[in-house]
């Protein structure tokens, strides 16, 4: 193995000049390259993660507790994936192993986290979100079914296009995704809200069952 040490990671876009980008609050790692996991250790807590989160949301942690950016972030998924193009966040074309060893969090949560198109399930393959949801720093794989029209939790209708450009963010754990983080991916307005450890708040219990419930009902039919 290479004993090669990446210099510490940077975002690779510029900072925005609206002034929603602070310093790094929280260590950046050193990564060894041949691996592109961390070397030194990260801070993440299964505790912040809620039932049935999806993929891009559990990553959007990883990366703003620990100040990665999108490319170190993306290719996490596989040493194959692209890190522009990315990948859809399905079943079969993510390292779920790669993923797991890296986050530390349980197989299990990992795969429910992924789409799992089979038989009638159908996902939308535009990125669709309750603002209140992630006003808490949450998105979930429920979120993506395109037979739900709106939040399981805050009864408010999906939304998928940009309130200011119109845009829609492609369903695809990329680095254009990965570092909107909570913004449009095109224009970078916020979609209500952000995330950091300081911040992290346990989901209400109701908002928890109402997940699961429509997890339940129609993920594992």
């Amino acid at each position: 193995m290479s004993s090669h040490v990446m210099q510490p990671d940077a975002s690779s876009l510029p900072p925005r000049s609206d002034g929603l980008l602070r310093e790094p609050a929280f260590p950046i790692l050193t990564l060894d390259e041949s691996r592109l996991t961390p070397a030194l250790g990260y801070i993440f807590r299964r505790g912040w993660i809620y039932p049935h989160e999806s993929l891009i949301s559990i990553l959007w942690k990883f990366e703003t507790a620990n100040a990665l950016s999108g490319v170190v972030v993306a290719r996490l998924m596989g040493l194959e994936v692209d890190a522009y193009e990315g990948v859809a966040p399905r079943r079969g074309l993510v390292d779920v192993g790669r993923l797991q060893e890296s986050l530390g969090l349980p197989a299990d949560t990992l795969r429910t986290s992924l789409m799992d198109p089979l038989g009638s399930r159908r996902y939308s393959d535009v990125f669709r979100y309750c603002r209140r949801c992630l006003a808490l720093g949450y998105h979930s794989v429920v979120h993506q079914l395109e037979r739900q029209s709106v939040c399981p939790a805050h009864h408010r209708v999906l939304e998928s296009r940009c309130w200011r450009c119109g845009c829609e963010a492609p369903y695809r754990v990329n680095v254009q995704l990965l570092e909107a983080r909570y913004h449009c991916a095109y224009c970078y307005v916020s979609h209500g809200g952000t995330w950091t450890p300081e911040n992290a708040h346990p989901m209400k219990p109701e908002h928890r069952r109402a997940f699961t419930r429509r997890y339940l009902d129609c993920c594992l039919r």
